[in-house]
């Protein structure tokens, strides 16, 4: 008969304490497992020890984390955040990836503002738009409307369009840069005039009631862009150019009398708030002005902003610059900002906003 085995008591007491040790250690490691997961992020950045923590606090994955620790080193920015901005805002409402957006380019000011605030969806979209201001968090959120694209509520705010036509007016103080803006709310000084103004010849230039003239660069510019569209058989020439304040208020008055205060303000431009004034405006004819169903409107539209000319009153547009369309009247702002304009699709004003102004902000 064969001798019975012996049970192996060692090998099951230590089956037994692995599975007790387990029961243990489940609940444990189920309750902590965010931080376990976290543990390399929490070496590598053992210094910011209260800030990862609440970044953890917030949901944030391990990457999420990473790359926005990361990006406040790289900014400097980190000691100036404590867990208590990232908790706030999270219990504010506001998702991790505006969390993060906010640590990274907002102000201390701004962010207790943001916290002190009332939390509201749309402010999440506003504040990841590229020219978004939070000193003008308030007027975003009272001009606002339900129909309009978010984005074009912060621009038309940008550029004060909340307020009214030439009201609280600011003074563009570099008239001779291509890209001034000048709006119902920007005006040029009455005494400036362009220091490089040329007279037009009657080859490109209708001078039969007055010279007309332009700046130089505009004008050498003009003339490519007419002799290039002349070898396609189009023809069109200046039938406006540069005017001194004088001689638009004389214009303006004269519309007003004709017409009224209501049209005069969406057809004509104040003295001190015309472009013509800058002197790389023009208005173009090919006999009879520039009309959208010319071959010539047509063409300039495709071709214009290689020469350095845009459109500035379209149809697309009038809400953002204040008067109806004008077909005829286009600006020269130089080949390299309107070949962007065209590559994006945008306005004048969002360009000036995007690139211009809130580079002067700087």
């Amino acid at each position: 008969m064969k001798k019975k085995k012996k049970p192996n008591y060692k090998l099951m007491r230590t089956i037994a304490k692995t599975i007790l040790i387990i029961l243990i250690l489940t609940p444990i490691i189920y309750f902590n497992r965010i931080r376990i997961i976290h543990v390399p992020l929490q070496i590598k950045y053992h210094k910011y020890s209260d800030v990862v923590n609440s970044l953890f606090d917030a949901k944030y994955t391990n990457k999420e984390a990473s790359n926005t620790l990361d990006k406040l080193i790289k900014k400097e920015k980190i000691n100036s955040f404590t867990d208590d901005y990232i908790v706030s805002l999270k219990d504010k409402g506001y998702s991790k990836n505006t969390i993060s957006y906010v640590l990274i380019n907002f102000k201390p000011g701004d962010i207790k503002s943001l916290i002190n605030s009332k939390y509201d969806k749309d402010i999440e979209t506003m504040i990841k738009i590229s020219y978004f201001d939070y000193n003008n968090y308030d007027r975003y959120l009272n001009y606002r409307k339900d129909t309009e694209d978010i984005k074009r509520t912060v621009l038309k705010v940008q550029l004060d369009l909340d307020k009214d036509s030439y009201s609280d007016t600011v003074e563009e103080t570099n008239p001779d840069s291509l890209t001034a803006l000048i709006s119902k709310h920007r005006y040029i000084n009455e005494d400036y005039e362009p220091s490089d103004l040329v007279d037009m010849s009657d080859d490109y230039a209708n001078n039969y009631y007055r010279q007309m003239q332009l700046r130089t660069e505009a004008y050498e510019s003009f003339k490519k862009m007419v002799d290039a569209a002349r070898e396609e058989r189009l023809n069109f020439y200046a039938e406006s150019g540069y005017r001194t304040f004088k001689f638009q208020k004389q214009l303006y008055n004269n519309y007003v009398n004709n017409n009224g205060y209501a049209k005069a303000n969406l057809y004509a431009a104040r003295a001190g708030f015309s472009e013509h004034q800058l002197g790389t405006a023009v208005d173009l004819a090919n006999i009879y002005t520039i009309d959208e169903t010319d071959a010539e409107y047509e063409w300039i539209m495709n071709n214009g902003y290689k020469y350095g000319w845009i459109f500035r009153y379209t149809e697309e547009w009038t809400d953002l610059t204040g008067f109806a369309k004008e077909p005829w009247h286009i600006r020269y702002v130089g080949v390299d900002v309107a070949t962007k304009m065209h590559d994006e699709k945008i306005s004048f004003e969002e360009y000036w906003i995007k690139y211009v102004n809130k580079k002067e902000a700087k």
